[in-house]
């Protein structure tokens, strides 16, 4: 399974003026909305709530900005990814700058399976902010899912540069060499993450699965068991081991 980046960004709490719009929101406190709509202990529904209130109550444009953002993770989380791609724009509408906006917006896109719009969306966010590898990372997923492998792979590979302790690209640049049926440039991808991130299983159950097709049954045994020691009962790892016959 391809790994996203960290895919939905969370919103800081902002520190701005606070401006109500009208007498009857007057009464509204905007703390206690700022804080219920950022709340992790609150169920979902709670926290929308707290989030539309404080966009209707709100005229300074960093609570919108805070609270439509959350409201946009809340509905992306909950499965509605149409109900976060309209949040995602309020906030591109009050600032076109946001990269955070159109990165979640892309995420969203993504979700919906109209991959263009997302590939727009993340080429914006990186045209805002080029040193963030998640932007990368997501792009290059959406183009594997149009299957554009060769832009997909140089994504990864721009987001390994970024952020080189990171076993994600690397993994999801090794999916995509699969794809591509080069094997043996995918078990170079795998062998790299797998030094990051060495207690990982789904890492050797790729490598095994590249090993098995290029006929390197032992390797792709040993990396199956491996798999298993690390996360016992995998039905991954258990499978490509039927497959193989355990000794």
């Amino acid at each position: 399974m391809r790994r996203p980046g960290t895919g939905i960004l969370l919103c800081l709490p902002v520190a701005v003026s606070l401006c109500w719009a009208g007498p009857a929101l007057a009464q509204a406190d905007p703390v206690a909305l700022l804080a219920g709509c950022q709340d992790p202990t609150a169920t979902s529904a709670a926290r929308i709530s707290a989030c539309t209130r404080l966009i209707d109550a709100a005229s300074d444009s960093d609570l919108r900005i805070e609270a439509y953002l959350q409201r946009g993770v809340l509905h992306e989380l909950a499965g509605s990814p149409q109900a976060a791609v309209a949040d995602y724009t309020e906030v591109i509408k009050i600032d076109a700058t946001s990269a955070v906006a159109y990165f979640n917006r892309g995420n969203a896109h993504d979700a919906l399976r109209a991959f263009d719009l997302a590939i727009a969306d993340y080429s914006e966010a990186i045209r805002i902010d080029p040193a963030e590898p998640d932007y990368f990372n997501n792009r290059g997923q959406s183009f594997d899912n149009k299957g554009d492998h060769d832009r997909a792979i140089a994504d990864y590979t721009e987001a390994a540069r970024l952020n080189p302790k990171s076993a994600q690209p690397l993994y999801n640049r090794g999916l995509s060499q699969a794809l591509k049926g080069d094997y043996r440039a995918a078990i170079a991808d795998f062998d790299r993450a797998v030094q990051v991130e060495p207690a990982d299983a789904s890492l050797f159950i790729a490598r095994g699965a590249a090993h098995e097709e290029l006929g390197n049954l032992v390797a792709a045994r040993s990396d199956y068991k491996h798999a298993l020691s690390l996360e016992p009962g995998h039905e991954d790892a258990l499978e490509g081991l039927t497959r193989l016959g355990r000794d």
